[in-house]
């Protein structure tokens, strides 16, 4: 009798482990999902407004599993846009991507940086360089934390 509790409490526990998704199952679920939260807003610095974000947070079986990050600013030279998708399993993330667009206003040319950063390097503390000195690591902690605290439970 023990042998049995003990087999089908092993069978239970074995299903119950979740499957870690790949990106592309996420991207799969991010295409049909309706559980979106959507957000936007204005950005300002010494109450001028100097841009906009948005951001969009998907979840699967109540968990997050893919944010994106827009943002847009502007001042008299140069226009910056930021995009950054994270893909999550467990509210850890797993896989980032970066592509940033620096554009000159009066001759209208264009820098683009592209970055993927896997589990490890999406959580590491290393100052990740760009040719636009922005100081990403700083950025990314923060867009995760934002993500990872306003989960609801």
């Amino acid at each position: 009798m023990k042998k049995i509790i003990f087999f089908i409490l092993f069978i239970n526990f074995c299903y119950s482990q979740e499957k870690e998704l790949t990106i592309n199952e996420i991207d799969s679920i991010v295409k049909t999902s309706k559980n979106i939260i959507q957000s936007s807003g204005i950005i300002k610095k010494n109450k001028k407004t100097i841009g906009g974000f948005n951001l969009t947070e998907i979840s699967f079986n109540n968990k997050l599993i893919y944010s994106s990050y827009g943002e847009n600013t502007t001042d008299k030279k140069i226009n910056f846009n930021h995009f950054y998708e994270f893909y999550f399993f467990n509210e850890n993330p797993i896989f980032v991507r970066i592509n940033i667009e620096k554009t000159n206003i009066k001759d209208n040319s264009k820098e683009v940086i592209k970055a993927a950063l896997n589990e490890t390097e999406s959580t590491s503390f290393k100052e990740i360089k760009n040719p636009f000195l922005i100081n990403l690591r700083m950025k990314l902690n923060r867009i995760i934390f934002d993500f990872i605290n306003n989960i609801p439970e």
